[in-house]
């Protein structure tokens, strides 16, 4: 087992480690594991490349010390990445190029792509980690950017989703991704501006909405009588998060909770 301390490994950290550890172990580590880009099953262990995906040394050195697990540098290159893997919400997400999960972790598979929300941006961190407050049911994923806020919802279980975006390569972004997630009888994913949406679009929905403000505002200006069943918002500053939540509770909802992550704020409410 190698050993190095925050200030030692800053300047040290590997380009490739194996870990190891029994599978249940390497689960029960996977969301720092994840972080380190898992991209080989071996025997008796996982193999990682801890700067692949633009990971930067600096953020990955306390990262690699907070690991419980044996490691060691490893032979090989560092793979090409096309952006880092990250377990948040109960669900991991991955490209193509990295180890598939553990069993019993559910992951989504994205494909690079224009869409918002791909790598690690901190308002897609906070909705996942906020979607476990959220009733079970169909979910509209407004302005789904990259789709991994529907991705995630379907592949919890939680139910079917329809995806929206006025962009067509953020559509065509999350369309790839759903099928490379085998999620395809579960999310429907059209263009469509949203304050073109059908009041039925919304009507029996759990809005996911990680979106600016001038989205946040066209899905406002959609016909919603009776009022979706919960929504989840983010994308704001808090002075916009404020004035979004006020409009929604003169519809008939109520702010059951709040974030924020640096000046980005979100937001769950549920039908009073």
């Amino acid at each position: 087992m190698v050993v190095f301390t925050v200030a030692e490994s800053t300047s040290r950290v590997p380009g490739r480690i194996r870990v190891t550890g029994a599978p249940g172990e390497i689960a029960t580590a996977f969301a720092v594991i994840a972080d380190l880009e898992p991209v080989e099953w071996v025997p008796g262990g996982i193999e990682c490349a801890p700067l692949a995906g633009g990971r930067d040394p600096v953020d990955q050195a306390p990262r690699l010390a907070a690991l419980a697990l044996p490691w060691a540098e490893a032979a090989g290159a560092s793979p090409p990445l096309p952006f880092p893997a990250a377990v948040g919400g109960g669900v991991y997400r991955r490209s193509a190029g990295h180890a598939a999960a553990p069993p019993g972790l559910p992951e989504i598979v994205l494909v690079a792509g224009e869409g918002f929300g791909l790598a690690e941006h901190p308002t897609t961190g906070m909705c996942l980690d906020l979607m476990r407050l959220l009733p079970d049911g169909p979910a509209l994923d407004a302005g789904c950017g990259s789709g991994t806020l529907a991705l995630a919802w379907a592949r919890l279980g939680r139910g079917p989703v329809l995806a929206v975006d006025l962009d067509p390569r953020s559509v065509t972004h999350t369309l790839e991704s759903v099928v490379a997630s085998g999620l395809a009888q579960s999310i429907v994913c059209r263009r469509a501006a949203l304050d073109h949406l059908d009041r039925l679009d919304i009507i029996g929905r759990v809005v996911l909405a990680n979106a600016p403000r001038q989205a946040q505002d066209a899905l406002l200006a959609v016909p919603g009588d009776p009022a979706p069943p919960a929504l989840l918002l983010s994308g704001l500053n808090a002075a916009d998060m404020d004035d979004v939540a006020e409009q929604w509770t003169a519809r008939g909802m109520r702010v059951t909770g709040r974030d924020a992550t640096g000046r980005w704020q979100a937001a769950i409410l549920a039908a009073s």
